[in-house]
C-alpha cells in the first residue's frame, strides 16, 4: 500500500507539472469521443422460471409463465471518453452510465426472487437481497482513469484505472486473466470485450529492450484500492435474465428455503485485500512474435466453499465420495444460515503465446498455452435428493488440480467476392480451445460448475469459427459465429449484420441460438449431466443495438 500510494503521489505531482506547462491550460484541447446506445432484446424461447405460487407446494414443479417473444432488455447507455495530450504525458478518463426499463419479464424475475427468498427457514425476510434494477442493470461508473508518461526514453509508466489484455485470445480466458468480465448483462455475447471487462486500479510499467526487440511489462494491482467485486468474473447469480437454466428467479445470496450462498471476499486463501502482480516478456524472434507471462491473482471463476455445519445437513455422498469440508479449513459466512460461500482462491498462471504470418497460406497462426498449478475445482456429482454431500452437486468440497489450457487459431482473408458478391475479401477465423486436467481421477467427481451434476472430463475441447463479410463499401457487414463443445455436446450459432450510416450511426441486429445435449428441467430437483450449453437452455434471443458514436 505504501508503494502504490507513493507512486500515486508521484504521478499526481508529475501530472500537475505537465498540466501547468501544457499549452492552452487544463480545460482546452481535450479529445472527446463516446457513444449513445439503445440495446433491445427479445426472447425467442420460453425461459424456465420456477412458479413459486404452486398451490400444491411443489416448488419448481411448474413454469411460472410463457415469456417467448417478450422484451427481455431495453437498455440505454451513455459512454464518454476524454483524452488529453499533456506534452510529456497523457491523461484518459472514461465514464459510462446505463439505465434499463423494467420490462414485464424482469418484473416477474424479481417477484420470483423475492418469493424464493421469503421461503427462508432461518429468518423472517420477505424479499431477495438483490434488486435487479438497482443492483445489476442500472449503473454509473468510471470505466478508466489513467495517466501515462515516459519516465525514461525506454520506460513507460501508466497509473490509474485501466485495462490490460494478455494472450492471443479473449473469447475463452486462458492467459487473459488480469481482469474479470461482467457476464450478467448479456453473458459472453458482447462483441467488444472492453465493454464487459472490469477495469482495475493498478501500476503498469513497461521497459523496452531495443537491442533484444522486446519489452518487459510489470503489473501491480493493490487489493484494498479495488473493490472486491471488480476482481474475477461476475456471473448472473442474482437470478436475472442470464442466470443459468433453471435458476432464473433464484438469488444465491438469499435462496430458496434459506439455502444461501453469499460471496466471501475475506477467506484466508481468497482475500480480495491481497494484491495481484505479474510479469510479461514480449518480443520477436525472426518471423515469430511471442510472449512469456506470469500472473498471481484471484482465479477468474468462483468456486463454492461448502459450510461444514450446513443447517440443511452434510455428510459423505451415497456414491462414496468423501466430504472434503471447508477449503483450507476456513469458512467465514454465517454457519447457521448458509450452505456455502462463493470464493476466488488466489492462483498462479504461467503462459506462453506465439503468432506469425505464413505467406505460403496467406494466414496468421496463433498459439497459446497456459499452466495453472493447484487450480480449484468443486467435487461431488450427486445432490442431496439422491444422497449427495449436501443440498447441491459440487458441495462435497474443493480440490486442487494442475491444469493446462491450450489455444490454436488461424486468421485468414478469404476472397469470396465471386461467390458471395462481397465488396472485398472476407475475414475468417477458426479457434480450438482445450482444457486438460492433469492427474485426472474420475472418482474425484470433479464437476464443471457447482450446482450442476455435469462431470468434468480429463480433456474438454471447444471449437469456434467466425466469418465476417462486407458489402456496399463496408456499409453492410454480415457475420456468422459458430461454436461447438466437442466434449460435452451442444453448440451456438450467432448470425448478425451491422449497418453503418456515415461516421456516426451503427445498427447491429443478431440472433443468439443455443443447442444442448442435456439440461436440468426443474429448479432444485432432477440434477443431471448438465454442462456448458445446458446452462443456456431457453436463452435464444433476438438482439437489436442502435448506436450513435461521436
Amino acid at each position: 500500500m505504501r508503494t502504490s500510494l507513493a507512486c500515486a503521489v508521484m504521478a499526481a505531482s508529475m501530472g500537475a507539472h505537465d498540466l501547468a506547462s501544457a499549452e492552452g491550460g487544463f480545460f482546452e484541447d481535450w479529445e472527446v469521443s463516446g457513444y449513445i446506445r439503445e440495446h433491445l432484446s427479445w426472447n425467442l424461447e420460453n425461459p424456465y422460471l420456477m412458479d413459486t405460487r404452486d398451490p400444491n407446494g411443489l416448488v419448481g414443479a411448474e413454469r411460472r409463465g410463457n415469456y417467448r417473444y417478450d422484451l427481455s432488455m431495453a437498455r440505454t447507455i451513455l459512454k464518454v471518453n476524454l483524452y488529453k495530450d499533456l506534452g510529456n504525458s497523457q491523461l484518459y478518463i472514461s465514464g459510462r452510465a446505463a439505465r434499463e426499463i423494467e420490462t414485464n419479464y424482469l418484473k416477474d424475475l424479481q417477484r420470483a426472487m423475492d418469493r424464493n427468498a421469503a421461503s427462508d427457514l432461518f429468518s423472517n425476510r420477505n424479499k431477495s437481497a438483490v434488486d435487479l434494477m438497482d443492483d445489476v442493470y442500472n449503473s454509473e461508473e468510471i470505466r478508466e482513469f489513467w495517466w501515462q508518461t515516459d519516465v525514461r526514453p525506454t520506460t513507460s509508466l501508466k497509473l490509474g484505472k485501466q485495462q490490460v489484455v494478455w494472450g492471443e485470445t479473449d473469447f475463452f480466458q486462458s492467459l487473459d486473466v488480469i481482469h474479470g468480465y461482467d457476464n450478467r448483462i448479456r453473458s459472453f455475447l458482447e462483441p467488444e470485450n472492453e465493454d464487459s471487462r472490469k477495469p482495475l486500479w493498478m501500476i503498469n510499467l513497461v521497459e523496452r529492450f531495443d537491442s533484444l526487440d522486446g519489452s518487459l511489462q510489470v503489473l501491480y494491482i493493490p487489493g484494498r484500492i479495488n473493490r472486491a467485486r471488480d476482481r474475477g468474473n461476475s456471473f448472473d447469480l442474482e437470478g436475472g435474465r442470464w442466470a443459468n437454466n433453471p435458476n432464473k428467479g433464484i438469488t444465491f445470496e438469499s435462496a430458496t428455503f434459506g439455502a444461501d450462498v453469499p460471496y466471501n471476499f475475506d477467506h484466508k486463501n481468497a482475500d480480495m485485500d491481497d494484491p495481484s502482480y505479474g510479469l510479461r516478456w514480449k518480443a520477436r524472434a525472426g518471423e515469430w512474435e511471442y510472449s512469456l507471462g506470469w500472473f498471481h491473482g484471484p482465479s477468474v471463476n468462483p468456486v463454492i466453499n461448502p459450510n461444514p455445519n450446513n443447517p440443511l445437513g452434510v455428510g459423505d455422498a451415497a456414491s462414496g465420495r468423501r466430504f472434503e469440508g471447508a477449503y483450507k479449513g476456513d469458512y467465514r459466512s454465517d454457519p447457521n444460515s448458509t450452505v456455502g460461500e462463493l470464493i476466488f482462491p488466489f492462483v498462479d498462471v504461467f503462459g506462453v503465446t506465439a503468432n506469425r504470418y505464413i505467406e505460403s497460406v496467406d494466414a496468421v497462426f496463433s498459439a497459446e498455452v497456459s499452466y495453472i498449478p493447484d487450480s480449484p475445482y468443486n467435487v461431488g456429482v450427486q445432490a442431496g435428493e439422491v444422497g449427495g454431500c449436501a443440498f447441491f452437486p459440487g458441495f462435497c468440497g474443493i480440490i486442487e488440480k494442475d491444469v493446462v489450457k491450450t489455444m490454436l487459431r488461424m486468421d485468414k482473408q478469404l476472397s469470396l467476392q465471386r461467390y458471395l458478391k462481397t465488396s472485398r475479401p472476407s475475414f475468417f477465423s477458426v479457434q480450438l480451445f482445450n482444457t486438460w486436467i492433469t492427474n485426472f481421477d474420475r472418482d474425484d467427481e470433479v464437476v464443471n460448475s457447482a450446482g450442476f451434476s455435469g462431470r468434468a472430463k480429463e480433456h474438454s475441447t471447444i471449437a469456434t469459427a467466425i466469418l465476417a463479410t462486407n458489402y456496399d463499401n463496408d456499409r453492410i457487414n454480415p457475420a456468422l459465429a459458430l461454436g461447438t463443445d466437442l466434449s460435452y455436446g451442444g453448440s451456438f450459432i450467432i448470425p448478425s449484420v451491422e449497418l453503418a450510416y456515415g461516421d456516426h450511426w451503427r445498427v447491429r441486429a443478431e440472433a443468439d441460438i443455443f443447442f444442448d445435449d442435456q439440461r436440468q428441467k426443474r429448479a432444485l430437483q432432477g440434477f443431471n449431466n448438465t454442462n456448458l450449453f445446458g446452462y443456456f437452455h431457453g436463452n435464444d434471443q433476438l438482439s437489436l443495438r442502435i448506436t450513435y458514436q461521436f
